[in-house]
């Protein structure tokens, strides 16, 4: 698969939904083009009927002159017009392409890719693309337009005129080329220096209260100082090639304007007396002038193309990322229980580096099972394993005999529960947070699992009950209610099998207690599989599994575990001597 593929196809799709703004676009390109030769070569007769004191269509010629620049106005308006619609619909289709590969990706992407580099390629990296349609290429193929009919209109008026443009076209955008590709190199410096003194503000600013409290102000601004210096450093070389672009275009475009009108004056066929006339003269002056204007900016233009290349390049490495391969169910099988067996598996996240090796256990539908270990241990790889979030490599895990990784994800959140060590709170109201927005969980059945998670009480006391909005900008829960709210986005649909990670971690004795009687309440013929580093966050297990280096230790019941001199008898004396495993 080609990296840009995914543009491509993004641009044709778009054709077929826009075509009117496809045509529309070289359309008016081209109609600019010839809009723009019209000023001078009206500036033409204007100037020579002056000149011969004639003055019968004089107005005739003023009204077509602002007529010809308001058709100029009208033809760019109707190409930036066209290309922002048209990118705007591409960037569009884009984002949508992106947001179906995101959700066919395998978790292991999301474990193995930083955050900010996904948010890059979403935006930063998405939004070249609009600069391409509008800034970049549609942009230099009008100015390339232009230059094409300028020129063509100084041959026109003059060969020698058309000559010297000719020569000073390289000239200009070498010129400008130069300066152009040493600014944009001084300011990615500067942004770099800009970012330097956020990052330094915002520590100073979180750390304020510490920074008072040890009376170490002095120190910080002093640390600050010369990150400014950097800063104004990298704003003078930037203002240097700033001050001397204009001034250094200027002249040479001058130089060329003089020059052109010296030499059609001189050797036009007569002498410097009687020469070109006037009018011919203004108007290749005024077509000098605009044809510069537009070699300039295709040297920008250019320089934003190889930006654009580089943001959409990166875009295209996502989209050359493999997905995840898999048949998933669509309703045709599903658990005959939530019995959980796990067969010789084997998994690692990088190859050579086995996260669980050759691991078995079982856990009877019904039971409770606990499964405890040090960090790094590999309980929370098992416990995604048994949530289906992976395809296994080696052996097996069947939920009532069935793979969960093969299930529909509607499918799969109906049968597991899972309650994760960190949660997220979502931008949305209580009930969407609990629902995800699923459509068919209706209201009844999420007021049961905020009695049975015990935050029905609490939501009462919210300034609009499930429609309060939580999230950025919404109502703040405290660390032990958004594990009560992960609890109740559990047990919404009622599933058989619930996989509980660290859930009593960082909670208070309250919460806790909270916690273990919405889990005793719910028990019945479900399956619970929790997984703790510490012995007194597993609750009233029936069975126990101690993990180490991907492996099962030790398993039994928490007595018989005890009555043992084995891994569970010791993790058991180090938390009652005020030891922690960590």
């Amino acid at each position: 698969m080609n990296r840009f593929d995914f543009l491509t196809g993004a641009v044709r799709k778009t054709w077929g939904e826009y075509r009117t703004y496809g045509v529309l676009l070289p359309a008016a390109v081209a109609a600019g083009a010839f809009f723009n030769v019209m000023p001078a070569m009206l500036l033409k007769e204007i100037v020579d009927q002056v000149a011969s004191s004639r003055a019968d269509m004089l107005w005739k010629l003023a009204f077509a002159y602002l007529g010809a620049v308001a058709l100029i106005g009208l033809a760019d308006f109707l190409r930036e017009y066209g290309a922002t619609v048209f990118g705007q619909r591409v960037l569009l289709n884009v984002r949508n392409g992106m947001l179906r590969k995101l959700t066919r990706l395998p978790v292991r992407y999301f474990n193995t890719t930083p955050k900010g580099e996904t948010m890059a390629r979403l935006t930063a990296d998405i939004d070249a693309i609009n600069s391409l349609f509008v800034s970049g290429v549609v942009a230099a193929a009008a100015d390339l337009f232009k230059i094409a009919g300028f020129l063509a209109a100084l041959f026109l008026l003059s060969p020698y005129f058309g000559m010297v443009a000719l020569a000073g076209v390289p000239a200009v955008y070498a010129l400008s080329d130069y300066f152009r590709k040493r600014i944009y190199q001084k300011q990615v410096v500067v942004r770099r220096r800009v970012a330097e003194i956020n990052t330094r503000i915002q520590e100073i600013y979180t750390g304020l209260p510490m920074i008072k409290s040890y009376g170490a102000e002095s120190y910080f601004a002093g640390g600050f100082e010369p990150v400014l210096e950097n800063h104004r450093i990298a704003m003078n070389a930037n203002s240097v090639y700033d001050a001397w672009f204009p001034c250094v275009t200027q002249t040479v475009r001058s130089i060329f304007i003089a020059g052109a009108v010296y030499i059609g004056a001189r050797i036009g066929g007569m002498s410097p007396e009687t020469g070109l006339s006037i009018g011919a003269i203004s108007a290749a002056a005024d077509l000098f002038i605009r044809l510069f204007e537009p070699i300039e900016a295709v040297a920008s233009e250019l320089l934003t193309i190889q930006q654009a290349m580089a943001g959409i390049d990166r875009a295209g490495e996502f989209f050359a990322h493999a997905e995840e391969k898999t048949e998933r169910s669509s309703g045709g099988f599903r658990p005959s229980g939530a019995s959980v067996e796990v067969r010789n598996l084997s998994f690692s996240y990088s190859a050579g580096q086995p996260v669980l090796d050759g691991l078995s256990l079982r856990v009877p539908q019904g039971a409770k099972a606990a499964i405890v270990g040090r960090t790094g241990s590999g309980k929370s790889t098992l416990l995604h394993l048994i949530a289906g979030m992976y395809g296994t490599e080696s052996g097996g895990v069947l939920i009532g005999g069935v793979d969960p990784y093969r299930l529909a994800p509607q499918e799969r959140r109906r049968w597991i529960g899972i309650v994760p060590q960190t949660v997220h709170i979502f931008n949305g109201n209580l009930l969407e947070n609990i629902t995800l927005r699923d459509t068919s969980i209706g209201r009844e059945r999420v007021e049961r699992a905020l009695e049975t998670t015990g935050l029905a009480e609490a939501v009462g006391t919210l300034p609009e009950g499930m429609e309060t909005m939580l999230g950025e900008g919404g109502f703040s829960l405290s660390f032990g209610q958004t594990q009560l709210v992960a609890l109740a986005r559990a047990l919404v649909t009622d599933p058989p099998l619930l996989l509980l990670d660290e859930l009593t971690s960082g909670l208070d004795a309250v919460t806790e207690s909270k916690l273990f009687a919405a889990l005793r309440a719910i028990e019945g013929e479900r399956t619970i599989v929790t997984i703790s580093h510490r012995l007194s966050g597993i609750l009233d297990a029936d069975v126990v599994h101690i993990m180490e280096r991907g492996k099962i230790r030790e398993s039994g019941a928490p007595e018989e575990l005890a009555s043992k001199e084995g891994w569970y008898a010791r993790y058991k004396r180090l938390e009652e001597s005020g030891w922690r495993m960590a």
